[in-house]
């Protein structure tokens, strides 16, 4: 599964904690600091999704490297912590909403447009040679990012190259109405509001999941995923105003991530299989917990924190958006290309061309990201808060 990343993928980048400024400098400034940690968090979690697409989520692939929806959660809930963040911080300014829009659209649009018409040119190019098969969706639902609707109602993923666009969909719809939820709620109540939210969302979730209307990624409808994407919010909240004593839970928060990952390999083994109603209802939920806590480590300075300060994770984090869009229409397209199949990794063969397609779209990303995404996200900033 953008998604900011699929963002996920497409979160901003450029928001920090209060808590790892220096002395010297003001409060005001805090969102023009950068967390490199964040960024390589990103990085880790695009490979994620790499390998589990090019090595576990295939015909002969190994169930193990099956590690993509976690990426996914982790991408919804870093989204919502820097958007809730940014929120947070400048939503008193007089232009919020017209410059919050503005970046938005700057960061995600172009890339995403760009990336999205291609792969549909080359579906009509190809037509179903490369194709897995799957019910197709209507091309203008992924032009106006509602592709997660048709995918719950009619079953299907779609175009496989474009499957994992849907979290992008899911994180632009949750863009329009984020700021609305602070901006028009009082701050006393806005910590009550998203729990309640949140537990709705679960609520509506195991719903789905047990009365059979939703069976592919029952995260995929924002209502469905609020526990998920306000898990993010949240965090921002609690960070702002100060309501954790990191001093004093330090131990408790560093914890969390691996008690939450285990309990939800607990309800795998009580569902008896990889995907069952249990996991699929309370998985996402559990893990967006881990997933906040994990980021409020990296906020904070944990001792883990340097470890995701690494460069080659920070890389992938920079280009993550674009390799998210585009690393299966690269995987197809070379599986198709040179051995007129689908992509696998049964044979040598197979295993040679899928190891190969990784530089090659390591490549296409820095150069998309390059002459496309930065200069328009750097645009975008131009824009200042007044």
């Amino acid at each position: 599964m953008t998604y900011d990343s699929s963002l996920g993928a497409g979160a901003e980048g450029f928001i920090a904690d209060a808590g790892l400024a220096s002395a010297e400098k003001p409060k005001a400034k805090v969102s023009d600091i950068r967390i490199p940690a964040l960024d390589g968090l990103r990085g880790l979690m695009t490979l994620f999704v790499i390998v589990s697409h090019y090595y576990g989520e295939v015909p002969g692939g190994i169930g193990v490297l099956c590690v993509g929806w976690t990426a996914v959660l982790v991408f919804f809930v870093l989204s919502g912590y820097l958007v809730g963040r940014l929120i947070v911080e400048k939503m008193d300014a007089s232009n919020f909403l017209s410059v919050f829009y503005l970046r938005r659209v700057c960061r995600t649009f172009p890339t995403y447009f760009a990336a999205t018409s291609v792969i549909i040119a080359l579906g009509w190019l190809l037509g179903n040679k490369w194709s897995d098969g799957a019910a197709q969706l209507p091309v203008w639902s992924y032009l106006v990012f509602l592709q997660n609707y048709f995918l719950i109602n009619m079953q299907s993923v779609g175009a496989h190259w474009l499957s994992p666009t849907w979290t992008l969909a899911l994180e632009e719809q949750f863009y329009l109405v984020a700021p609305f939820l602070l901006m028009l709620t009082p701050r006393r109540a806005w910590l009550p509001l998203m729990i309640a939210l949140s537990l709705m969302g679960l609520g509506l979730r195991a719903h789905g999941v047990l009365h059979g209307d939703i069976t592919i990624a029952p995260i995929a409808l924002l209502p469905t995923s609020a526990d998920v994407l306000l898990a993010g919010m949240i965090l921002a909240v609690l960070v702002k105003t100060d309501a954790i004593d990191w001093a004093k839970y330090h131990l408790h928060v560093r914890l969390t991530p691996i008690l939450c990952m285990v309990l939800t390999f607990v309800l795998q083994k009580f569902d008896g299989s990889v995907v069952g109603p249990r996991f699929e209802i309370f998985g996402p939920f559990l893990m967006s917990i881990g997933a906040g806590a994990f980021i409020l480590m990296l906020v904070k300075g944990a001792p883990e924190a340097p470890r995701f300060e690494n460069k080659v994770l920070i890389f992938f984090g920079n280009i993550s958006y674009s390799v998210y869009l585009t690393h299966l229409a690269i995987l197809g397209l070379m599986h198709g290309g040179i051995l007129g199949g689908l992509p696998d990794i049964s044979t040598p063969a197979q295993l040679a061309v899928t190891t190969a397609a990784f530089p090659v779209t390591v490549l296409l990303a820095w150069i998309m990201t390059k002459i496309l995404e930065e200069p328009i996200t750097a645009w975008g900033r131009r824009h200042r808060w007044v």
